[in-house]
């Protein structure tokens, strides 16, 4: 028994005096070499472009829609039958000529019964008044005859007017854009009969924002960009004085000359209108990052090789780019690793490749 125990704790203690020559056997000797206190940073590379700011226009941009400067829907102004269609739809047409043609049915004799009448009335004022200055006709049968006279004057203008109506002319210079009515319709006083749209002068017509709204005024240039690429140019010629209730925004108007015809109506369309010049640089929006507000900008880097952020102002937007305000005259701007240094952090800036 007495045995057994001498022999576990001889084990316990070769156990114990194993661990601690193995402990002391592991620390390494001091190296005189390294120094405790200085620890190693690795220096952010980023790539950067230098950037110049140059003299732009100033624009606002706004989305809209071209309309015709005016369209009219033509109504019937007599009861009859229509029996011509001397306009197709889709032709252009001068002021006055014929788009709609009525049956002429008993007007032409209601109007030639008119004529007689005024013709027999003249001749009963033209006695009526011989015998009055003879006194052989009192006043009040010549003012009988001279309202007889009135009366059948009335009537021949109505007739005449209403041969003048089944002719259905165009009020202007314009196209037939859309016809109501086909050979034998039979139309009553006040039927709609046809659409004319004057489209020689376009309206650009958009919504400006409340904070661009006061900068526009009457006879300012405007450019018009479609979706297609083409171009064109206008005038302001209305901005309204009442802003939309939910928008807070204001219509504004602008005359676009079309004489060829060669832009629709219906389209949409980017209207920009030049307000002044500006200093400002173009970037990719790629370039573009935020603060820790919230605002938007980018970021350089100084001559010392610290990193600045600097708010900007959108001034206009192009295909490849944007330009902005609110920079440096000249900076350096980093292209790439902005996501990942900080203001006032010390970075290497390496050239980036414009291509």
């Amino acid at each position: 028994m007495k045995s057994s125990i001498y022999l576990s704790l001889g084990l316990l203690l070769g156990v114990v005096l194993w661990m601690l020559s193995g402990a002391i056997a592991s620390v390494p000797e001091p190296d005189a070499d390294v120094d405790s206190n200085t620890e190693k940073v690795q220096v952010m590379k980023v790539k950067v472009i230098d950037v110049t700011a140059e003299e732009i226009t100033r624009e606002i941009v706004v989305q809209g829609e071209l309309e015709p400067i005016r369209q009219v829907e033509i109504r019937a102004q007599t009861t009859s039958r229509v029996v011509g269609l001397p306009v197709n739809k889709g032709e252009r047409v001068k002021a006055d000529t014929p788009v709609i043609e009525l049956a002429v049915e008993d007007r032409q004799a209601q109007f030639e019964r008119a004529k007689a009448e005024v013709s027999n009335q003249k001749l009963e004022v033209a006695g009526a008044r011989k015998l009055q200055k003879k006194g052989l006709q009192s006043e009040t049968r010549l003012k009988a005859a001279e309202a007889g006279l009135a009366a059948a004057e009335a009537d021949l203008k109505m007739a005449r007017l209403e041969l003048d109506y089944i002719r259905i002319k165009a009020p202007f210079d314009s196209v037939l854009e859309a016809r109501y009515v086909e050979l034998g319709s039979h139309l009553e006083r006040g039927d709609p009969v046809s659409l004319m749209v004057d489209e020689s002068v376009l309206k650009a017509v958009g919504q400006v924002s409340q904070q661009s709204a006061g900068e526009l005024s009457l006879g300012q240039r405007i450019n018009v960009r479609l979706l297609d690429g083409r171009e064109a140019e206008g005038v302001v010629t209305y901005i309204s004085r009442l802003g939309d209730a939910e928008t807070h925004s204001f219509r504004m108007e602008a005359e676009v000359p079309n004489p060829d015809g060669l832009l629709n109506a219906g389209v949409s369309a980017e209207i920009r209108i030049a307000i002044g010049q500006e200093a400002a640089h173009f970037l990719s929006p790629a370039v573009l990052s935020l603060s820790d507000k919230g605002e938007v900008g980018v970021k350089s880097v100084s001559d010392d090789g610290l990193v600045h952020f600097h708010p900007i102002k959108l001034v206009r937007t192009e295909a490849n780019g944007v330009w902005v305000s609110g920079l440096p005259q000249q900076l350096r701007v980093i292209t790439q690793g902005q996501g990942f240094v900080s203001t006032g952090e010390a970075v290497i800036a390496v050239p980036a490749s414009r291509g």
